[in-house]
């Protein structure tokens, strides 16, 4: 295989490489995951802490590194082919070990992470094929480069952009029939799964309150408990929620569990009372097992669909993960007050749009070279005029 060709297969190479790893980092830092489902070996990794370096998304790492080997790759000088080759190499042992952690640690394989492996460890052979062929057979010995350097670049850019704005453009899947059922036809229906003593359902709990407010009369809001095992008293104030609400207090005691910092059993007995709630019947209701197979049975609710953080919440045909901004909730109610659905740009088409503009780039980017010019003929000898008294005296010569 010639030196341009196969330096131009690694680019390739490179540029799946950061496609894939802007995938996995969008997955990483959004509350909901746009290329992996939940329980997938992508979430195993991330949630395994193998997933991070230092605190950063070990994806991140991916895109800037061989963002840099691409264009490492196009100056055309020994010291940075040399670093290109090493670097490469180098990918290549890094990307074996991180498989053999997905086998042997995690026990679990990402997809994903798989796809920039295996890149890395082509990549890495290729580099050690490059470096050691003969210095007459580098890539300047051979054809000028058939695309541009801005267009690699361009390349790079598209790589790492498509894969962080197909989010914002993916249509929303579709609510689940088990949340559906609490919907009502011709409100803005809003189903929340919360745990009183989660921090970002506290941070949501005032916004979505008032947001409630200011459409009041036309929500049906309805609030499912999904208690986290590793929040010490969280079921304790999921049955307190749920015994207020026999005796109408729902809200009342829902706000007082959401600002309190005490959600011990008394104190959260203390705040029953205090709204007014019958203490007989409020401890009857606590102690009784089928209240707390009702929460079992609401959280089941949220597992059963894909539970991926807390709080999630259903608003119309968009579900949200997370205690994301005001200006994102009140879209999400006036897009189920219009009554639209989840639109958005079907998978296949976003993928041909963007493969398209990157055919565009490699078109356009084409080395172009310059039209030969057409050899002109010399002059034929033109003969030199004499004048008549030399040609008379030459003739005069002969004789």
């Amino acid at each position: 295989m010639r030196t341009l060709t196969l330096l131009i297969a690694l680019r390739v190479l490179a540029l799946v490489a950061i496609a894939t790893s802007a995938a996995l980092f969008i997955d990483y830092v959004s509350y909901s995951p746009a290329f992996c489902s939940a329980g997938s070996g992508c979430s195993a990794v991330r949630a395994s802490g193998f997933g991070y370096v230092a605190g950063i998304p070990v994806p991140a790492f991916g895109v800037a590194a061989y963002g840099f080997l691409l264009i490492a790759s196009l100056i055309r000088r020994p010291t940075w082919r040399s670093i290109f080759y090493r670097l490469s190499m180098l990918g290549g042992v890094i990307a074996v070990a991180l498989i053999a952690v997905q086998a042997f640690s995690i026990r679990q394989y990402c997809a994903l992470c798989l796809v920039v492996d295996v890149s890395a460890i082509v990549m890495g052979i290729g580099a050690f094929l490059l470096s050691r062929q003969a210095p007459s057979d580098d890539v300047e010995a051979n054809e000028p480069e058939p695309i541009q350097s801005w267009a690699w670049i361009g390349l790079v850019a598209l790589a790492t952009a498509a894969p962080l704005v197909w989010p914002t453009f993916r249509p929303q899947p579709p609510v689940p029939q088990s949340i559906q059922q609490f919907y009502q036809s011709g409100k803005i229906n809003v189903v929340e799964f919360a745990d009183f003593e989660c921090p970002f359902c506290r941070m949501l709990h005032p916004m979505l309150k008032k947001l409630v407010k200011e459409h009041e009369g036309k929500v049906n809001f309805v609030r499912l408990n999904m208690p986290l095992q590793r929040h010490e008293h969280a079921m304790d104030a999921a049955k307190g929620a749920v015994c207020a609400a026999t005796q109408n207090k729902k809200e009342e005691m829902a706000d007082a569990l959401f600002e309190s910092e005490d959600l011990s059993p008394t104190a959260i007995r203390r705040m029953a009372v205090a709204l007014g709630v019958e203490p007989n019947a409020f401890d009857r209701c606590v102690s009784d097992p089928k209240t707390e197979a009702q929460i079992q049975q609401e959280s089941k609710i949220l597992k059963d669909a894909g539970f991926q953080g807390l709080p999630t919440t259903y608003v119309g045909a968009k579900g949200m993960v997370g205690a994301l901004s005001e200006e994102t909730f009140r879209e999400a109610f006036a897009a189920a007050e219009r009554g639209e659905g989840a639109e958005g740009i079907p998978a296949p088409a976003f993928i041909a749009v963007s493969l398209l503009a990157a055919g565009a780039i490699v078109y356009f980017g084409r080395a172009r070279s310059e039209p030969e010019k057409p050899k002109q003929k010399a002059p034929a000898d033109k003969k030199r005029k004499r004048s008549p008294k030399r040609q008379r005296a030459r003739e005069a010569e002969s004789e």
